[in-house]
């Protein structure tokens, strides 16, 4: 399983071609027999629209929601079902009694690295034009690590637009980046996170490999077998967060982004939001390839 997923991820996180004969069709499908045809011919599937994962080990590198399982009409998962990811059985339990503070409201979105990412400003000026007088969008020095630890404990929704990077040896330690105010060096490391105070229904994390993290090192809680960003944020008190499961394209994502907060706007939720945007970059020939969608996943505390 461990090298058909890492064969399946190493088709898949790089552009290339999306016709029917195309290299990363036939592990997807595999992988789509293997995890969800079994479920599918128990009848657990029927009449079902949303799947929620518990992944486990190198299922944690997998999008799922990229998986061909219907072998009669070859579509991918996520063209049937709104795809949510939990960290653990027992923490989506805990987290889901959680309360939030319902007086959080309004939008926060940063891109410190609008001249390295051009597309970043893109996706934060879109999501202002969405959300008008609600939304706070701060570009370049403004969007400081001070001016995130300052205003993100209100806000309802956070994007941050940025680069991610994944310290696979100490996973603690992985970071995005804002940037550098005083003392602050501009790293908001995973250590870091677990030390927040969150009230947010949606954060995102618009960076790379966001989504991966680490496993079984000794500071994690019993069952949840995997650390990083996403688990961080999950615990300071971020409801949902999305992450990305390897380095995306800037102009496709930002492309997706505009997408998804056009659907959440409308009144969809995260994971209705996020199934639409992938859907519509799926059946653009320019972005139909899953490196550009399928790396983008959600995972929830509720």
């Amino acid at each position: 399983m461990t090298s058909l997923i890492d064969f399946t991820r190493e088709t898949m996180s790089r552009p290339g071609p999306s016709q029917p004969g195309a290299l990363w069709r036939s592990p997807l499908r595999r992988l789509g027999q293997l995890l969800i045809a079994p479920v599918r011919a128990a009848g657990y599937l029927d009449n079902k629209r949303a799947l929620i994962i518990v992944p486990h080990g190198e299922l944690h590198f997998l999008p799922f929601q990229a998986l061909l399982a219907d072998s009669a009409s070859d579509r991918f998962l996520v063209e049937r079902f709104r795809v949510t990811y939990a960290p653990s059985a027992s923490l989506w339990l805990q987290l889901s009694s959680r309360r939030r503070n319902s007086s959080s409201d309004g939008v926060l979105a940063l891109a410190p690295r609008t001249n390295a990412l051009p597309a970043s400003r893109g996706e934060v000026d879109a999501i202002g034009d969405i959300y008008g007088d609600r939304a706070s969008v701060l570009v370049g020095a403004a969007a400081s690590e001070r001016a995130f630890r300052a205003l993100a404990p209100t806000k309802s929704i956070v994007h941050i637009a940025t680069y991610g990077v994944l310290n696979k040896h100490n996973p603690l330690f992985s970071f995005v980046e804002l940037a550098p105010e005083g003392d602050d060096d501009g790293r908001l490391e995973v250590h870091e996170v677990f030390g927040l105070t969150l009230n947010a229904r949606l954060l995102v994390l618009s960076a790379c490999q966001t989504a991966l993290g680490s496993g079984a090192i000794a500071d994690v809680p019993p069952g949840d077998d995997w650390v990083g960003l996403m688990q961080g944020f999950l615990y300071a008190g971020a409801d949902n967060v999305l992450a990305t499961l390897w380095a995306v394209d800037d102009r496709a994502t930002e492309q997706l982004m505009k997408s998804f907060y056009r659907e959440l706007n409308a009144g969809r939720s995260e994971s209705a939001a996020l199934a639409e945007a992938q859907r519509a970059a799926l059946h653009v020939p320019a972005t139909a390839h899953p490196f550009y969608w399928a790396g983008f996943v959600l995972s929830s505390g509720r």
